[in-house]
């Protein structure tokens, strides 16, 4: 096993520039891990994805390219980085950056994806986007789909990246950090006094965490209540009027995030790390971040 390394970094926000076709087609020819020797039995593994398709984990993802920030995080947590051999324009982190791009996380360039011939391509699950799944499928291209909504759903996505990456040891140990993080965290807030928090990603009218997301979830771990956990859908743009008639006592902005301050009435504006808005590895790291703005733990 490899040593197990928590990766914490985030990643900035922004998107970078394509690289140029002739550094895709150098990328194919960079070298991937060697499949693991394997017994008959082994042949037929597969673990279920975020759609509930079965994916095949035998013989393990040596080249993965990761559509997903969140995902390609948790890669490096699980001390697989060296596996990826593309990023997306999201993906800016130092230590990735060296790798080609495939555009965006939603419709990426397919033709970038088979330049670097993974074997396993990382992608949104859900309805956003149909095309990439159906277009690797008809090229054969082993894929998964990972959807981390909620805690529950980032913790699911760390066991399937280390089993499609035979580093379940790692997964479950990444796994135990988080969900023991989480639990102090929400001890150090039991029977605090009530906080009704906010959280704006942007937009003009702001868009903001409602009900089922692992920011709401976090945010009422942390000891806080979510203003907007009323609403209909995951993130929803609301009008200035819905900040208006409601109480809020805390508003939670990403750094770099633009916002009418008018709208925030009596509240406290408080700037949080971009890593907030990453649901992977960090969410631990995140959830302490939020109890400290409130107050519950020094």
């Amino acid at each position: 096993m490899r040593a197990f390394s928590l990766w914490l970094m985030p990643v900035p926000r922004g998107t970078a520039a394509l690289l140029s076709a002739a550094v895709l087609i150098a990328a194919a020819c960079e070298p991937g891990r060697e499949p693991a020797e394997l017994t008959p039995a082994e042949t037929d593994r597969t673990m279920l994805d975020a759609d509930r398709n079965a994916v095949r984990v035998v013989p393990p993802a040596r080249r993965i390219v990761s559509l997903v920030p969140s995902a390609t995080l948790t890669l490096a947590a699980l001390g697989a980085r060296d596996l990826l051999v593309a990023r997306t324009d999201f993906d800016t982190a130092a230590w990735i950056g060296d790798l080609p791009s495939v555009g965006g996380g939603l419709q990426p360039s397919i033709e970038a994806i088979v330049a670097v011939r993974p074997d396993l391509v990382i992608h949104f699950g859900g309805s956003q986007d149909l095309q990439t799944p159906r277009r690797l499928a008809e090229l054969g291209i082993r894929h998964a789909s990972v959807r981390p909504d909620r805690v529950e759903d980032i913790l699911a996505m760390v066991r399937f990246l280390g089993g499609v990456t035979a580093e379940p040891e790692a997964a479950d140990s990444l796994v135990l950090h988080i969900e023991s993080e989480l639990e102090a965290v929400q001890r150090a807030s039991l029977g605090a006094p009530d906080v009704q928090v906010a959280y704006v990603l942007g937009g003009d009218p702001p868009w903001v965490a409602g009900p089922g997301t692992y920011i709401h979830q976090l945010i009422e771990l942390a000891g806080g209540s979510n203003v907007f956990s009323d609403l209909e859908r995951r993130y929803s743009a609301v009008s200035p009027e819905e900040f208006y008639r409601r109480r809020i006592d805390l508003i939670l902005l990403s750094r770099g995030t633009a916002f009418d301050e008018r709208m925030a009435g009596g509240a406290r504006i408080v700037h949080v790390s971009p890593a907030l808005e990453l649901p992977g590895p960090s969410v631990a790291a995140s959830a302490r971040e939020l109890a400290r703005i409130l107050g519950r733990i020094p």
